[in-house]
C-alpha cells in the first residue's frame, strides 16, 4: 500500500507498521503483546516518528527518532488490534490534518531532524528531552497524554467551514489506503446508527 507497510516483526509478539505521512515525516507503530497472550486484549502500542525513513533501520540512526504519545482511547480498547492499528496508520498517513487536532503531531512535524536527537518524547503538555528524562525531572504518564479517538479523526476530517456539517463525499477508490479509509468510515457510521 502506498505509504503504509507492514514490517517483519522484531519479535514474535510484535506487529510493526511503518507509515509515510503527507508531511514527509515517517512513523513506526509497534503493537506488542506479552508472549503467550498473542490473542488477548493486552496489546500495548508505541508510536515513533522520524524525519527520514532510514532512521528506523539501524541503531546509529534510531537515535534520530522520537516517541509520540498517541494512545488509543480506552473506550476503543475492545476493538481488535488490527482495527486500532489501521486507524492509527491511516491517521498518521494524513498527518497534516491530524496535526490540526493534535498539537504534539504538529510539533513533531516542524521539529528539525537534528533536534530529534535530543528529544525523548512528544507529549500533549510538553516536549521531554533526553536530558530531562535521564535526570528524572519529568514523570511520563501515558494515561494522561493525548488519547487517539478511534475514527473520530476521520469523522471530523470531513467537516467544512463554520457549518460543521459533514460533506457528502464520494469514495474515490484510487488506492488501497482510500479503500480502507472508506471501509472504516462506513463501519463506524453503521455502528453509530
Amino acid at each position: 500500500m502506498d505509504g503504509i507497510e507492514l514490517v517483519n516483526p522484531y519479535a514474535a509478539q510484535d506487529i510493526t507498521v511503518r507509515v509515510r505521512g503527507r508531511s514527509g515525516r515517517h512513523y513506526e507503530i509497534v503493537a506488542s503483546s506479552p508472549l503467550g497472550n498473542f490473542f488477548q486484549k493486552t496489546w500495548d502500542t508505541e508510536v515513533r516518528g522520524a524525519a527520514w525513513k532510514r532512521d528506523f533501520n539501524t541503531e546509529n540512526t534510531r537515535c534520530y527518532t522520537a516517541k509520540l504519545c498517541l494512545n488509543i482511547h480506552e473506550d476503543r480498547e475492545h476493538l481488535p488490534i488490527g482495527d486500532r492499528l489501521a486507524s492509527l496508520a491511516l491517521s498518521l498517513h494524513n498527518d497534516i490534518k491530524l496535526a490540526m487536532d493534535i498539537p504534539l503531531v504538529a510539533q513533531f512535524i516542524v521539529c528539525p531532524r537534528d533536534d530529534l536527537l535530543n528529544i525523548h518524547i512528544f507529549q500533549d503538555e510538553m516536549v521531554v528531552t533526553e536530558e530531562m528524562y535521564e535526570q528524572g525531572e519529568v514523570d511520563i504518564n501515558f494515561d494522561e497524554d493525548e488519547d487517539f479517538e478511534y475514527c473520530d479523526f476521520f469523522e471530523n476530517s470531513f467537516l467544512f467551514g463554520d457549518t460543521e456539517q459533514p460533506l457528502e463525499l464520494e469514495a474515490s477508490r484510487d488506492n488501497w489506503a482510500q479503500d480502507i479509509e472508506y471501509d472504516i468510515i462506513q463501519r463506524y457510521e453503521r455502528a453509530n446508527r
